[in-house]
C-alpha cells in the first residue's frame, strides 16, 4: 500500500514538474502535504448553531467566500484573472513527496463529502477560489488593511493576524504578499463535518499552500523537503521556499449561504525572528 500510495505521489508531482518555471498549481488529486506546524495562537473557528435534514443534496454553485459582494473568489463570465499579477517565477524542482497517507484519507473524506452534500472540494473551481483567498487575504495583511478581511475572515482570525503583523517591521509585513504565480502546489490537511449538540452541521477543511517568497530568513524546512528553487538571476532578489496554512469553513444548512469564511490563517515567515 505504502508503494502504491507513493507511486501516485511521484505521478501528480511529476506532472507538477513537467511545466518547469511554470510550475502548474492547480491540478488534482495528489498527496496530502506533511504536519502540520505549529500555528501557536490560532484563534478558534467559533462553532454555529445550524440543522440540514438528512440526505439533502446542496444545489453546486460558484466558489463563494464570505462578506464579498463582487464575487471576487469565483470565476465570472470565464473569466480566470484573480488578483496578483502574473510574474517570472524560478525553475522549481520536486525533490521529494508529502505524505501520502494523509492525502489518501482526505480524499476519501472529501469523497464522502461530495456523495453526501454534492459539495465538491477537489474541483478545479475549488481550488481556484482558495488561492485568490490567500492572494486577497496576504494582500491586506501586508498592507496593514486588516478591517477589509471583515465578513471573508472570522473576527477572531482578523484579530490574530493583526496581533502577528504589529510584531513585523514594514518590510517582512509586505513581503507577507502573495501572488497567484507565487503558489507552487496546495493540497488539503485536514477535512471533517462536524455536527453540533442542536444537530447542525458544518464543513471544515485545512490547506497547506507551498509558495514562493523573497521573505527575509532561511527556506521553510517543510517546503524544502519537496520542492528545490533554482537560483536567481543576477541582481534580483533570491526567491525561496515558503508554506501556509489556512482553514476555510462553511455551514451545510438548507437555505444557508453557501459562503466559504476564513477561519485560520498561519504563515511560515511569522515564525522567523523580527
Amino acid at each position: 500500500m505504502q508503494r502504491i500510495t507513493s507511486l501516485a505521489a511521484c505521478r501528480e508531482l511529476g506532472g507538477l514538474a513537467a511545466c518547469s518555471a511554470g510550475l502548474c498549481g492547480r491540478r488534482r488529486g495528489g498527496p496530502a502535504a506533511v504536519p502540520l506546524a505549529p500555528w501557536g495562537g490560532v484563534a478558534p473557528r467559533p462553532g454555529r448553531p445550524f440543522s440540514a435534514e438528512p440526505g439533502r443534496r446542496e444545489s453546486r454553485r460558484g466558489v463563494v467566500f464570505a462578506g464579498d459582494k463582487r464575487r471576487l473568489f469565483c470565476t465570472q463570465n470565464g473569466a480566470e484573472n484573480p488578483p496578483g499579477g502574473s510574474q517570472q517565477r524560478p525553475a522549481i524542482s520536486v525533490v521529494g513527496i508529502p505524505d501520502p497517507f494523509t492525502w489518501i484519507r482526505c480524499k476519501v473524506q472529501m469523497s464522502l463529502i461530495d456523495l453526501y452534500f454534492d459539495l465538491d472540494m477537489d474541483s478545479e473551481e475549488f481550488h481556484r477560489g482558495i488561492k485568490q483567498a490567500l492572494v486577497h487575504v496576504s494582500d491586506k495583511m501586508s498592507r496593514g488593511r486588516y478591517h477589509e478581511l471583515r465578513g471573508l475572515a472570522s473576527n477572531e482570525v482578523i484579530e490574530y493576524v493583526e496581533k502577528k503583523c504589529t510584531s513585523l517591521t514594514a518590510a517582512q509585513r509586505q513581503q507577507l504578499a502573495v501572488k497567484m504565480d507565487d503558489i507552487i502546489f496546495v493540497l488539503p490537511e485536514e477535512v471533517s463535518v462536524i455536527f453540533d449538540n442542536s444537530g447542525g452541521k458544518f464543513c471544515s477543511i485545512v490547506m497547506r499552500f507551498w509558495l514562493v517568497s523573497t521573505h527575509e530568513g532561511p527556506d521553510d524546512p517543510e517546503g524544502i523537503k519537496i520542492f528545490k528553487v533554482a537560483s536567481s538571476e543576477e541582481g534580483g532578489p533570491q526567491k525561496k521556499i515558503a508554506t501556509a496554512v489556512y482553514e476555510f469553513h462553511r455551514e451545510l444548512t438548507r437555505g444557508a449561504s453557501d459562503d466559504w469564511t476564513v477561519t485560520t490563517v498561519w504563515h511560515y515567515s511569522w515564525t522567523l525572528p523580527s
